[in-house]
């Protein structure tokens, strides 16, 4: 009898809870209501608005993923990378340790451009700095900055890879990148080490922004029929090559005066030292040898006209100017109290020279003046 009555008990537990619920439970409706239909009104309103616009579809948030052969030579570059930068020679240059600290943010591109201009501190041959510039290129589907190419010239430069420099030219122009003036001096230097000088002048005339002066310079035959077209053309449009030339192309200006004295056309040598002297710019001995053997050449004196005392006066301030700048520096370094010494004895061995000279620099006056100075001396050792 105990099991029947649990159960029993049980039982109205269960049943008391179950009306607890349905008394407590919010009443829901059986079935859901219905929609109301628009009135007249509204449906005549959304007529005369017309059809509703179309709904436009959600944006995708998947994008298609890299290729893999993207990713891969990506990787390789940034492999090449990491191989250059830990190599011994590579952690001595702060410039090497400043890109290493910022390698892995910037993009393959910036990163190869300045690790060319780094230059011989990360790589030790020429190829294997044109290693990093076609995995550059093909990670970034084009060419790159006319300065990594400028930095990758410098480097063949250094080794005597002057075709290779060329080539490096050429490139760029396949890819239709414009090459800066960093670029083109670096060809000129490549052009005027193997001889040719007309690729030397062709080169100047892009890099003086000048193409009608370079018009003659494709003229082939005798050199009387070649000076009287070029007499022709000049007689056309004035010769005034080196339009856009500043002060800090003087480089580029030597090469073109050796350039057009090696070819023989003296009036583009003659308007380019024009345009030197304008822009006060010193000429170097290369520069005075070709005019020289142009002179030679025509056996005539008149090449030589070419130049003025401008040019030699401009020249030799060039040369002593480095002495200058240097005896600055040296005289900086000084202390405040070796430099009045110095300028205390500088002025006494200038009035010494003075009186000197003022007495007229009779042999007895110069014997009375060192017998004084040897004077000085015994005292000295007194």
């Amino acid at each position: 009898p105990a099991p029947e009555e649990g159960v029993q008990s049980t039982r109205h537990l269960l049943m008391l809870s179950l009306v607890f619920l349905a008394s407590a439970a919010p009443s829901l409706p059986l079935r859901p209501p219905l929609l109301a239909t628009p009135s007249l009104p509204l449906r005549a309103r959304a007529l005369a608005a017309g059809p509703l616009p179309l709904r436009v579809p959600p944006p995708r948030m998947t994008a298609s993923p890299p290729s893999d052969s993207r990713s891969s030579e990506s990787a390789a570059l940034y492999s090449k990378m990491e191989r250059l930068l830990r190599a011994p020679k590579a952690k001595a240059s702060p410039l090497v340790r400043s890109l290493t600290r910022n390698w892995l943010t910037l993009p393959p591109e910036e990163l190869v451009e300045n690790a060319l201009v780094i230059g011989r501190s990360l790589f030790d041959t020429f190829d294997d700095g044109f290693e990093l510039l076609e995995a550059a290129e093909h990670v970034a589907g084009g060419a790159l900055s006319a300065r990594a190419y400028g930095g990758l010239m410098r480097i063949g430069e250094a080794e005597g890879r002057h075709a290779d420099v060329l080539a490096l030219l050429g490139r760029m122009r396949a890819c239709g990148a414009p090459p800066g003036p960093a670029v083109m001096l670096a060809a000129m230097h490549a052009a005027a080490s193997l001889g040719d000088w007309g690729c030397v002048s062709r080169l100047f005339s892009e890099y003086a922004g000048d193409d009608g002066a370079a018009a003659p310079l494709e003229v082939l035959g005798e050199p009387a029929a070649v000076e009287e077209l070029e007499e022709a053309l000049r007689g056309c449009s004035p010769l005034a090559p080196g339009a856009a030339l500043t002060r800090y192309d003087t480089e580029a200006i030597r090469l073109a005066v050796r350039a057009h004295c090696a070819r023989g056309d003296g009036a583009l040598a003659e308007a380019t030292l024009a345009r030197a002297r304008e822009l006060a710019l010193p000429l170097d001995l290369p520069a005075y040898a070709a005019v020289g053997r142009l002179a030679r050449a025509r056996r005539s004196l008149a090449p030589l006209g070419y130049l003025r005392p401008a040019d030699i006066l401009l020249s030799a301030g060039g040369a002593v100017e480095p002495s200058v700048l240097e005896a600055r520096a040296a005289l900086s370094r000084l202390s405040r109290a070796d430099r009045d010494l110095l300028a205390a004895g500088v002025c006494a061995a200038a009035l010494a020279a003075a009186a000197v000279v003022a007495s007229g620099g009779s042999s007895a006056e110069l014997d009375g003046f060192s017998n004084a100075l040897t004077g000085f001396d015994h005292l000295d050792a007194l």
